[in-house]
This record gives structure tokens, sequence and C-alpha cells, in this order.
């Protein structure tokens, strides 16, 4: 539970990564996720949902972060065949 908030998260966060700032009377929180791959479709459990589309396009954007920080970590591009559990075809 975020106690500033007193309201559920989705899910858990790093809290040593996560902050909150003040400007102009108006409070940002930045939430770091504890699991990079998974997308939120809501950050606070039971407020507002991403729709289908969204999760699903965000979803994509994560894997291609990750696909990207793998490259750059080691110089070589991953397999996407076996990369996060691989490319799945019909």
């Amino acid at each position: 539970m975020c106690s500033c908030m007193k309201h559920d998260l989705e899910s858990p966060v790093k809290t040593d990564l996560s902050f909150w700032t003040l400007v102009d009377d108006v409070m940002h929180i930045t939430l770091q996720k504890s699991d990079k791959g998974h997308t939120w479709s809501s950050p606070i459990l039971g407020q507002g949902r991403l729709d289908p589309y969204t999760s699903d396009l965000e979803q994509k954007r994560l894997m291609l972060q990750r696909f990207q920080e793998a490259a750059q970590f080691n110089g070589t591009c991953p397999d996407p065949r076996t990369f996060l559990g691989g490319i799945y075809t019909d």
C-alpha cells in the first residue's frame, strides 16, 4: 500500500527508485515498477484502466525497450525466437 495515497497499487514498486515532487501545488508521483516487463493497466488498483488496444501498444513498447537494452548490454541482438519467451506463430 502506498501510504501517501492510502490506495493499493496494481503491482509492487521499487520504493528506493520511486519519488514524488510538488510543482505549482501539483503533486507528481513517479513509481518504478519492480517487474520491468509487466504492463500496468492502472497504477492504482481499481482506478481507471487502459483499454486493450493501448495496453497492447504499451506491452509492445516495453518489449522493444527491453530488446534494445539487451542488445546494448552485450553488443549483439537477442534472438527474437527466444527473447522474452519468443515469438509464437500459428
